[in-house]
Order: C-alpha cells, then structure tokens, then sequence
C-alpha cells in the first residue's frame, strides 16, 4: 500500500521517532496525526508508516471493501510510561524545564557556511515541538514537528548562516507519562533569528550540551524570570537587596566625553557591587531599568546625545536596547557609537 492511499481514520506510526496515531485530515503531502494524548501532529506524508486502515462508511475496512482479507487489529501504539524511564535524570529541577535551539559551528561560520541547528531538551518531559517560519505575510510554513525525548538533543537540519534573517513560531507541550507532574502552559514563542549575530565575537559558548561552542537560545522562562519581567524598577531593587542583602552602586549623574556626550555604561558590575545569586535574567532587568531612567531623565534634552556602553557578550542586552529604542523610544534617533572608540559594543541615542 502507497502512502498516497492514507486516508481519514487510518493508523499510522511515525517513521524516524516514538509515536503515532489516527489521521485526522490529509491536506496535500501533510498529514495531520492525532496521537496518544489527543495532540495533533502535523507530519510530512513519507516520514509516516501505514499500521491498519481505518473503516469506509459502512464499517468495513478499505481492504475488506476490496475483497481483500481483512487485517488484524494491530497493538496500540501508545508510548509506555517507562520507554523514557531510563532518560529521567533525577538530578532535575521539575519545575524548571529548559529547552533551546542551539547552532554549532563545525566548519567555522561563514557567509557560505551552514551550521547545524539543534532542539535540546535538558528536562525529564517529553516535548512535542513544531516550529514554522512566518512570512512577510502572516502566513507559517511548518519547518519542524514531532517528538523530543526527555534529556536528549535532537538535530533538525543543517542551514547557511545567511538563511537565517527568519523569523520562527515555536510551540511546544511538555508532558510525563511515569508519574504526576505539575502541568505547564503549552509554549507559543516568536524567535527573531538574525544572521549577524552568527558573525560577532562570543555568540558562540562553551555550554554543556556540545563538544564544541554554540549559540543557545533559550525557549522556556522559569517562573522566576516570568515575575521579573512584570516587576518596577523598585520591586526589582527590594528582591536585589533580599537575595544577600545586595548594595546597588549609588550612580553618578552623568560621565561626560564632551559637553554634548553622555556617557552611560550598563554592565552589570557598574551597576551592582554584587551580582552573586542573580539569574540572568534579574541581571538583565537591573540593566533595562539603568537604561529606562537615563532615558526618561533625559527625553525632554533635545539634541542631546546619549552613549550605552552594552558590550557585545551574547548580544542579549543590545538586542533589547535596540528593541526598546524601537518601540517605546521611537522618536529618538540611535546608531552604532564610535568604533574606534567602544568597538561593536556601545548604542549611541540622540534625543
């Protein structure tokens, strides 16, 4: 039997990973699977098996409508709770999943070069993952789905770093099936990919998922990098001062290259005499706040000129500065600061 005979209501499995189902619709070469846990998985046409053909609607089998001898009812093809068993790490903090797309550079990045992207999953759930590229338009184009063990890392293609000024929708559910677990909201997240940051010293890291070094994109916030992303500029300082009893550093009003330069810099240890305890993220935060209040200070100064001294590092900061200058700082003007001066790492802002 052809694949292009799958139909309504056949059983299939999935050819190169754990899983199958019942077909839901077929639209085209996609096949849309509704597995074990009543999820529906989207599912290239030749990466799925034909298990047992469902009924016509007189309640017999195609094949039995045929003349054909019927075929038996096959096992199902639900995933047993301990095919995982021996993948849970009981060092994990459950409350806590992680999940990353990661690049590695195997042959050194490139114009012509491609990198070999990664779906890790460093938790104790089972993850269904799709991911679709959107256009221009609105409209997704499904790039990647299926299924991704607990504790393992998955390779899903091999892209040219100049294919990736993308954007990508990542949705995932996670779920246990050897015990009761905490639920958690499924993941529906925007990745703006830019193929630049394949390019700038220290985009790739040493982690501990690779040999080599990678650029790790986190797709999951902890709940306590959710909470510090809703808290003001005070709350943030009073959760600071109780993790250790962290002193902020009284900041200077201004450092001043020339009369008409500002000169603002926002790493961390300029801004904290102490970071110990600190998630990225709250470090983070502490940093946007510092670039918040220099800007509020200064947004009735017209003409004024404003440096951010950001770094380079993993290009987290930056990208949120730029983001902010786009959005709620949009009638100001900004640019890239002397590169004599501050290299790639620096943000100039004109009032």
């Amino acid at each position: 039997m052809q694949n292009s005979d799958i139909r309504k209501g056949d059983k299939v499995r999935f050819l190169n990973e754990v899983g199958g189902g019942l077909v839901t619709r077929v639209e085209g070469s996609l096949v849309y699977v509704e597995d074990e846990i009543g999820f529906e998985v989207p599912v290239a046409l030749h990466e799925i098996v034909l298990i047992e053909k469902g009924e016509d609607p007189v309640g017999k089998s195609r094949k039995e409508a045929g003349g054909a001898e019927s075929i038996e009812t096959q096992p199902s093809l639900e995933v047993e709770a301990n095919d995982d068993r021996d993948l849970i790490d009981p060092s994990q903090d459950d409350s806590n999943p992680r999940l990353y797309l990661a690049f590695t550079n195997p042959r050194g990045a490139s114009p012509e070069g491609a990198l070999q992207l990664f779906l890790v999953n460093d938790s104790n759930f089972q993850c269904l993952y799709l991911i679709t590229q959107m256009g221009e338009d609105g409209l997704g184009t499904v790039l990647f789905n299926g299924r991704i063990q607990p504790n393992t890392k998955e390779q899903l293609d091999e892209i040219s770093v100049i294919n990736l000024d993308v954007n990508w929708q990542v949705q995932l559910l996670l779920f246990r099936k050897d015990k009761p677990h905490r639920l958690f909201d499924p993941v529906n997240v925007l990745m703006k990919i830019k193929a630049r940051r394949f390019f700038k010293d220290n985009s790739f890291v040493v982690n501990d998922f690779f040999y080599e070094k990678a650029v790790m994109m986190p797709l999951v916030k902890n709940e306590m990098e959710k909470q510090i992303e809703k808290l003001t500029d005070s709350q943030t300082r009073g959760i600071l001062r109780q993790k250790g009893d962290l002193q902020v550093k009284e900041m200077p009003r201004k450092m001043d290259k020339s009369p008409e330069v500002v000169e603002v810099d926002l790493h961390i240890n300029e801004l904290l005499d102490d970071v110990r305890g600190l998630s990225n993220a709250e470090m983070l935060k502490v940093q946007v706040d510092r670039f918040n209040a220099v800007m509020e200070e200064y947004g009735a100064h017209k003409g004024q000129k404003i440096v951010f001294i950001h770094g380079i590092g993993n290009g987290t900061l930056k990208h949120e500065v730029r983001r902010l200058l786009n959005s709620r700082y949009k009638n100001h003007n900004f640019q890239d600061a002397s590169f004599r001066e501050y290299g790639y790492g620096a943000t100039m802002v004109i009032i």
